[in-house]
Parts: structure tokens; C-alpha cells; sequence
């Protein structure tokens, strides 16, 4: 039966069968790869080999014809406006001299270093082994975020890598497109002027499409119903506008177009983040489905015959070792965090769809001046093994160079207000344990970093976007929901499980709260308090403080006035379980956080003085 639906589909290999199947497959291992945990494009890349002509033959690229470079040109221009979109100049002026290195030397180092080796090992063209070289620069967020999140390195050598892979897009595209036009024209007395009159096309372009997008937003020309769509409609819209006037430049036209967008913050900027992202998810899936199967065999054993092993070696342990070390030459970075940093750099869909289009190209042309087969096989051969080699086994390395963060300990409580600040800071008593405050109130969050708290003016209820664009949630264990209303923190609960687990978030559910407890996804606590409103006002007083008790024999667990909140066992905190008895979660050794009553007679004397002072900005 599966022989004669095999021949069934093969026989009828159509365009719309070949894009549906991509699209369909690519989401589901997409979904599968999230769910396992396994990096993304390891599941794509063994998924476009077995569902393509290599393999099962279930669809065929090769079907989409002359609309397979535009639709690869389309998709990586919505990849690029949303990567611009995400960009932040502000952190980039601020980020550390090594990164503005791994930028600037980091890319020339990379790009010529690779070159180099191509003509040496391939006895290539310079021309060609420039372009080679340019396909391979940029690492990529789509396969560094994800990376990051599940080896749970140390913050520095997150960050470093983290914004490489955000900025290094948009500069190794240029680089590639630079040396596409020389390869194509045949030298620079054409290339380079066309080149500069795509540079100032893009410019343009993407300066005025991304204002008037902006515009549009800001003005509520658009209703807020259809502001996805035209949002994406319009970097369509200006990709092709671009792409009209001047072939090549619309890639970089919505990337700018996107940038412009991003630092005006037009209305309702936030949503269109998550809608894109969701697009995006759904385009690298299906492109690299759709690139990797129309690869074949006999390319990568012509590689690897002529010696592309050794290009690989030269890459990953000469190469990008260089790079690190000379970007990071007299910085505070030390020798093993050099070595983590060389051994993480993998290349992602935009390093992969760059290739494919220029391999398509150039396979057009009469008397190519190199071999397309050969950089599309050399493109992917780098996109394999440093996805499945580092991607693998990063976190091994960071371990046994001692840069690994323990396993997911770090607290996020959703309520910066007095009650969530005073819990914060008695949680936050251990150096390998960190609290992290989300509040949408500027105030909270000021009055939590002038206590020494870390504090992110956000909304806890984008928990997806959060998790996945927030370097310093990477390494989350935990999450408290401490609002005042109590739907609210079971929507924070739901939201934030998708991210985690039901076991280890928990939210402020009173004890008489109507819909059944069994409902509610998560673990309901401190049931028997107030409203965190009612309690930060009691602290602001001096009513009530929250303490740190050590327990030993000895302990009464009967004090007046006074609620244990959380129990800290060593390294992990653990809020207390009101369905069990107080004796049986803890031990000796252990410490009790507890909510209690002052008891001294001028508290109400000090109160007003203290409430003036907490309101103060």
C-alpha cells in the first residue's frame, strides 16, 4: 500500500503538491523539534533528505521551476525585514568592543581566511572563492537563540554570541551580494558602481517604505484588525518595488525597511513582532525543506573527493579560533571563554537560501567563472556539520571549561510591586540563584533596580516572545504570577507552562477562589494571603516585614503573626505546599522566607514616613 501511494504521489509531482507537502512537513518538524527539544534545522535537514528526491521522493523542488529562486528571494526577505524589526541600535552602541569586533575584524578574518583556504584546497578562482567565502560569514538568530537557551552558558558569552548572530545578518548579505555582482560581471569596473547604485536603491527605498509604513501605524490609518497584514503585505510590497527598480537590492531594502520600523515603535509594534515571528517559523521550515531537497549526492562526494574535508577543519578550528582571539585581543574575556566562543558559530536558512539563489543563478549562465554545485555542497556542508557537531555538543564543551550555568534555577516573579520586591530580595540570597522582575509599571521597576533587583519593564503575558528574545531569561526555572487578580495570574501560569512546565509555575490563587483548583495548569500558592496590593501596602507600612529563619530542631513552627511563604534548600527554593504539613517539607539546615508581624511599638510612628519615602520617584 505505501509502494502505490509513493507512485501515486510521484507521478503526480506538481508545483502545488511539491509547496503544500514543504509547507506541511516543515511545520510539523518545526513543532516536533520544540517539542523534543532537538535544534530545528538538524530535524529540517534530515527531513529535506529523506522527504526529497534523495530519499522517499514525496515532492520535488525542482517542480516549482523558474518560481523557486523568487520564492526563495521573497521569503528571505520577510526573514530579513523581521530580523530588522527585532534590531536594536541603541544595544548596539552599547554592546562590548568584542562584539563590535567580531563584527568588523571577526568578518573580514572570516570571509578572506576561508577564501584563502578555498583557492588553496579547490584551486578556484579568487573571484568565486570570495563569494564562497562571503556565503559562510553570518551564524544566524534562528539557530543561535535556540542554542543558547538549551546550554544555558554563562551571560557574558550569551550576550557576545547572541547579538553576532542578530546583527551579522544584514552585513554578510551585503558582502555576498557585493561579490555576487563581481563574480557575474567579471571584475569591478561594473560591479562596483552597480553595487553602489543597489546600496543607495536599498537606502532609499527601504528608508521611505519603512517611514510610511511607520506613518500608517502611528496615525491608526490602518485598523488595528489588519495590522499584520499590512505590515507583511508592505515588505512585500517594498521587496518587489525595490527588486523592479534595481535586481538584488530588495534584500536589502526590507532589512532597512524593517530597522526603521523597529526604532520608531509605531503603535501596536509588539504584535506585528509576534505575528512575524510566527511567519517566519513557518517560512524557514518550509525553505529549508524545499533547499535541502533539491540537493544531491554526487555534489557532496565531488566536495568532499577534493579535499572539502579539510576546508571544514580549516573553518571550524582554524579559522573561527582566529577570529575570537584576535576580536577579543586585550578585552576582559579570558582564555576559556576565547575557546567556548571559537567552538559555537552555527550557520543558519539565511547562509542556506543565499546559497541556493546564487547557485541558481549562476547555473543559468553560459560559462559560469566557478562551480555552483560546488558552493551550494561546500554552503551546506559547513550548515551540517557545525549544527550537528556544536549544536551538540556546545554544552558538553561549556561544561568541561566550567562556563555552564547550574541547571535552571533562576526565579521570574510577574510583580514588581513592594510584597513581590521584599520576596525577590530574600530569594535572591544565593549567588547561583537569580530573580528576575517583570512589571509593566515604570515606577515598580525603578524602585526594584534602586533596591539592586533585576527588573524588565515588560508584559509577562508574552511569555512566548519573552523566553525566545530575552537573553537574560535563558537560564529560567521558575516562574511566580504575583498579581492581584487572580484570573490574571492563571493566564500567566497557562502562558508561561507552554514555555516551561505545569510543575514549576506557580501564581497567588486564593483559597476561595470559585473555579475548581483541578483547573487551574500550574501550582496555586500563598492561597491563604491577601492580595500582593494588600500586603506591599502592610510592608510599606511596617506592619509586616518578610524575613529569612534558619531551621533546626529547635524551630517552633507555631510563631504568632507569622506565614512561611517560601522554604530555600541550599541551591533551590521551593514555595510551601499548603496541602502538607510544614514539618514534613522541611528540614534541619533548611531556611524558612516568612511573612510576619513587626512587633515594637513605633511602627506606627515610622509608617508615614516610610510610605512617603517608597513613593517617591
Amino acid at each position: 500500500m505505501i509502494d502505490s501511494f509513493l507512485i501515486a504521489v510521484t507521478g503526480n509531482n506538481s508545483a502545488l503538491w511539491s509547496l503544500c507537502f514543504a509547507i506541511g512537513a516543515g511545520c510539523f518538524l518545526t513543532s516536533l523539534s520544540r517539542k523534543t527539544h532537538l535544534p530545528t534545522l538538524v530535524l529540517l535537514l534530515l527531513g529535506g533528505f529523506l522527504f526529497g528526491p534523495e530519499g522517499l521522493n514525496l515532492f520535488d523542488p525542482k517542480a516549482l521551476g523558474d518560481f523557486l529562486p523568487i520564492f526563495i528571494s521573497l521569503a528571505v526577505a520577510i526573514i530579513l525585514f523581521e530580523g530588522g524589526l527585532t534590531l536594536d541600535l541603541r544595544e548596539f552602541t552599547q554592546t562590548s568592543v568584542i562584539i563590535q569586533r567580531l563584527l568588523t575584524v571577526g568578518v573580514l578574518i572570516t570571509w578572506i581566511g576561508i577564501a584563502i583556504c578555498i583557492v588553496f584546497v579547490f584551486k578556484t578562482n579568487i573571484s568565486f572563492a570570495l563569494l564562497m567565502g562571503s556565503l559562510v560569514i553570518v551564524t544566524g538568530p534562528t539557530v543561535i537563540v535556540p542554542l543558547l537557551r538549551r546550554i544555558r552558558i554563562q551571560s557574558r558569552i550569551a550576550n557576545i554570541l547572541h547579538w553576532e548572530g542578530v546583527l551579522i545578518d544584514s552585513i554578510g548579505v551585503f558582502i555576498a551580494i557585493l561579490c555576487f555582482e563581481w563574480v557575474v560581471e567579471g571584475g569591478g569596473t561594473v560591479a562596483l558602481p552597480n553595487f553602489m547604485i543597489r546600496i543607495l536603491s536599498g537606502l532609499l527605498i527601504g528608508s521611505i517604505g519603512g517611514y510610511l509604513i511607520y506613518l500608517c501605524m502611528e496615525r491608526k490609518w490602518i485598523p488595528d484588525t489588519l495590522i499584520n497584514a499590512f505590515a507583511l503585505a508592505s515588505a512585500m510590497f517594498i521587496f518587489g518595488l525595490t527588486e523592479l527598480i534595481k535586481p538584488e537590492a530588495g534584500l536589502l531594502s526590507v532589512t532597512i525597511a524593517g530597522i526603521i520600523v523597529g526604532i520608531k515603535k509605531p503603535h501596536r509594534l509588539k504584535e506585528i513582532k509576534a505575528f512575524k515571528a510566527e511567519i517566519v517559523d513557518l517560512l524557514i521550515g518550509l525553505l529549508f525543506l524545499v533547499l535541502v531537497a533539491r540537493l544531491e549526492i554526487h555534489q557532496f562526494k565531488h566536495f568532499f573527493s577534493q579535499g572539502g574535508l579539510w576546508v571544514l577543519i580549516a573553518v571550524i578550528l582554524i579559522i573561527r579560533p582566529l577570529s575570537v582571539f584576535l576580536s577579543s585581543y586585550k578585552t576582559q574575556i579570558n582564555f576559556r571563554e576565547k575557546l567556548l566562543l571559537s567552538w559555537i558559530a552555527p550557520r543558519g536558512v539565511v547562509a542556506a537560501s543565499m546559497a541556493s539563489l546564487f547557485a541558481i543563478s549562476l547555473q543559468s549562465k553560459e560559462n559560469p567563472i566557478g562551480d555552483p554545485l560546488l558552493m551550494e555542497a561546500f554552503v551546506y556542508s559547513v550548515i551540517c556539520t557545525t549544527v550537528l557537531l556544536q549544536g551538540m555538543s556546545s554544552g558538553i564543551v561549556a561544561r568541561l571549561l566550567r562556563l555552564q550555568r547550574p541547571d535552571p534555577n533562576d526565579w521570574i516573579i510577574i510583580g514588581a510591586h513592594r510584597f513581590g520586591r521584599e520576596l525577590a530580595q530574600a530569594m535572591d540570597s544565593h549567588e547561583e540563584r537569580s530573580i528576575i522582575l517583570l512589571d509593566t509599571n515604570p515606577t515598580n521597576v525603578k524602585l526594584a533596580k534602586k533596591q539592586g533587583l533585576k527588573a524588565l519593564l515588560c508584559d509577562g503575558m508574552e511569555a512566548e516572545e519573552l523566553y525566545e528574545e530575552e537573553q537574560s531569561l535563558f537560564g529560567t526555572g521558575f516562574v511566580l504570577a504575583l498579581t492581584d487578580n487572580s484570573e490574571l495570574n492563571q493566564l500567566l501560569m497557562q502562558r508561561w507552562a507552554e514555555q516551561l512546565s505545569r510543575d514549576i509555575v506557580y501564581g497567588w490563587i486564593p483559597a476561595d477562589y470559585a473555579p475548581s483548583i483541578t483547573n487551574i495548569i500550574g501550582q496555586p500558592i500563598f492561597g491563604n494571603l491577601d492580595p500582593p496590593a494588600v500586603l506591599s501596602s502592610e510592608l510599606i507600612k511596617r506592619n509586616f516585614t518578610i524575613e529569612t529563619i534558619s531551621v533546626n530542631d529547635a524551630t517552633s513552627f507555631e510563631i504568632p503573626d507569622t506565614i512561611p511563604l517560601v522554604i530555600l534548600k541550599g541551591k533551590q527554593a521551593k514555595p510551601i505546599d499548603l496541602k502538607e504539613s510544614l514539618e514534613n517539607q522541611i528540614k534541619d539546615g533548611d531556611s524558612l522566607i516568612v511573612y510576619q508581624k513587626q512587633h515594637f511599638q513605633d511602627a506606627s510612628k515610622n509608617s508615614t514616613d516610610h510610605l512617603q519615602k517608597e513613593l517617591k520617584i
